[in-house]
């Protein structure tokens, strides 16, 4: 394996590139680590994904392996003789299954291996096969404070082996501060699954006043395995003329800048993305005070924070939200300011770049103590 400081050589293994959170944020630090230098290669275990050609364009080195899912017990192995034929300093792998099979390909390579995780997950399978494998583990990588406090605890890990380094932002190049903003249009943006909890959503804007929920329109933009289940709720509960599904949309920025403000109503999260593209964009937020989301946003200073499962307290910062333009605007500038000072992408390269050198010495694994 080589060790050259000058230009080392980093390998990122995910579980495929599709267009969600992790992918995105793989792209960016896998680009931005290129761009400075470093000979970089991705693998997906599944398929390619529409992210692979951004990799490929940028002159990465893209590869899927084809597997299943995290069940797929020849995955590791065509894993390991992938890494055996690469020249890598470093492996970093993220979510769940990336994070296993890459522990198991690349126990013997004798290189550090990085786990990143995206969110606190508690389910028991999870967090057992994530001790399980510890051992292979140099350092973890998690995308929030809160993520790595749960984490480390859940799985019982010692807290020094698992820091946070958080997900970019595209910042735009201009004020997209307005005051002007439609009074009437909220907007869920993410996948229509049990964590997003659209239902807790469709539930708090029925508990709206009728003539303020009559004037307000609802959409949620995503695909997901709860869409039926939500587009019944919303039939039965008589919404279909405020409440709209536009599934994927290729422009997400474009809705955010033509909405009132952004409901994220997660049960977890780790730390979410369309949570910071809000803030980058001037989008006030109404979320769910749950994991990484109050790392971005502080409840009555930059945006509104609620209880997680209760619809009654969602729909009031709904209510308050769509009635107060001052408010609105004053908590969007605060969300924009902290974006800017904290969250800009090239900070986000510059922490893992700074991680992945110390690592490559002699010295770089967890000691005794740590395991």
């Amino acid at each position: 394996m080589s060790k050259s400081i000058t230009r080392p050589s980093v390998t990122f293994c995910i579980n495929e590139l599709d267009v969600g959170g992790a992918e995105k944020a793989l792209v960016r630090i896998a680009k931005g680590l290129h761009q400075r230098g470093w000979r970089v290669a991705v693998i997906s275990l599944r398929d390619r994904g529409p992210l692979a050609d951004e990799l490929e364009a940028s002159g990465i080195f893209v590869v899927a392996l084809g597997s299943g899912g995290f069940a797929d017990l020849q995955s590791p192995i065509m894993l390991r003789v992938l890494l055996e034929s690469e020249d890598t300093d470093i492996i970093v792998s993220f979510l769940h299954q990336a994070n296993i099979h890459t522990r198991l390909a690349a126990r013997r390579l004798g290189v550090p291996v990085v786990s990143g995780i995206r969110v606190a997950d508690r389910r028991r399978w999870v967090t057992w096969t994530d001790w399980l494998t510890s051992r292979w583990v140099t350092k973890y990588v998690a995308v929030s404070q809160s993520v790595a406090e749960t984490h480390a605890r859940l799985c019982g890990l010692a807290p020094k082996r698992i820091i946070a380094i958080p997900n970019g932002v595209d910042l735009p190049e201009h004020d997209v501060l307005s005051p002007h903003r439609p009074d009437d249009r909220l907007l869920v943006v993410g996948r229509l699954t049990r964590q997003k909890a659209p239902l807790s959503v469709v539930e708090a804007f029925s508990r709206l006043p009728d003539d303020l929920r009559l004037k307000s329109q609802l959409t949620f933009v995503g695909e997901g395995e709860l869409k039926s289940a939500t587009q019944e709720a919303v039939r039965k509960m008589g919404l279909s003329h405020q409440i709209q599904f536009a599934g994927h949309v290729s422009n997400v920025e474009q809705r955010m800048q033509t909405a009132t403000a952004l409901v994220l109503a997660s049960a977890w999260e780790g730390l979410p993305n369309v949570v910071l593209e809000a803030m980058a964009n001037g989008l006030p937020v109404i979320a769910t005070a749950v994991d990484g989301t109050t790392e971005l946003i502080e409840g009555g200073k930059s945006g509104w924070l609620v209880k997680p499962g209760h619809p009654d307290a969602l729909a009031s910062a709904m209510r308050e939200c769509l009635e107060r333009p001052d408010l609105r605007q004053r908590y969007a500038q605060a969300a924009q300011n902290t974006a800017r000072a904290h969250f800009s992408w090239e900070s986000v390269v510059d922490r893992y770049e700074q991680l992945l050198r110390s690592l490559l010495t002699p010295s770089n694994g967890p000691t005794d103590a740590e395991m």
